[in-house]
């Protein structure tokens, strides 16, 4: 994704602690040159587990950061969507947004705010930003810790967003089921009109360990 919009694919990524990494890119989408990590900040703090934190960070962070970059809230600008372990026992997964307040440029995020989902529970969230029905509403979809990839529904507007209760896409093929970590990614694969998934796992069932990416085609 662009995230500093100058034209050229950066490279975002969240960690173990909670944190959030950009990496600009500082060559050509053809031939890319990341430039060291820097820490993304919201509310003037770090984006770090208060569990990691030495010093100030935001009460709903938790820790292994799974994100998407995209404009949630419809304004012009691409807030960040983080999905996390919760901060205390029982709290599960949890999905905190980051509005940006900067510009397209220069993003500059909030302090974050728990996302309402009507359920169900999810184990480590990943979140994804996608109108999936075609109905011209920007909808969730989450990779989870298991083989299981959900699919909110936006009932709202783009500006107000309200979710309907998740539904488990049905993804069977293989030995996907035996996965777990699910990260995905939504495109056009083939290019014929219909959107596809890609979904990253990993794997412990054989030996040696391993991941595996899985490529669903649109029906």
């Amino acid at each position: 994704m662009d995230w500093n919009n100058d034209g050229k694919k950066d490279l975002i990524s969240g960690d173990t602690r909670g944190q959030v990494w950009v990496f600009l890119n500082t060559g050509t989408d053809e031939a890319p040159e990341l430039a060291a990590g820097v820490r993304v900040q919201a509310g003037g703090v770090p984006i770090i587990s208060s569990r990691y934190a030495k010093g100030k960070s935001n009460p709903l962070m938790g820790h292994y950061s799974k994100l998407h970059y995209g404009d949630w809230d419809d304004d012009g600008l691409k807030d960040l969507l983080i999905g996390q372990d919760g901060t205390g026992r029982g709290q599960g997964g949890q999905v905190a947004f980051y509005k940006n307040t900067g510009t397209e440029s220069e993003p500059k995020f909030d302090k974050p705010e728990l996302l309402k989902l009507p359920g169900p529970k999810m184990s480590r969230p990943s979140p994804y930003i996608v109108d999936w029905d075609a109905d011209g509403k920007l909808d969730l979809l989450f990779g989870t810790e298991r083989a299981q990839v959900y699919f909110f529904r936006n009932a709202g507007t783009n500006g107000k967003p309200e979710l309907e209760t998740g539904k488990l896409l049905g993804l069977t093929g293989g030995d996907f089921s035996k996965g777990y970590r699910s990260r995905i990614d939504v495109t056009d694969w083939n290019e014929d009109g219909k959107l596809d998934f890609l979904v990253g796992n990993f794997y412990s069932y054989k030996k040696p360990m391993g991941g595996n990416v899985w490529l669903f085609l649109g029906k």
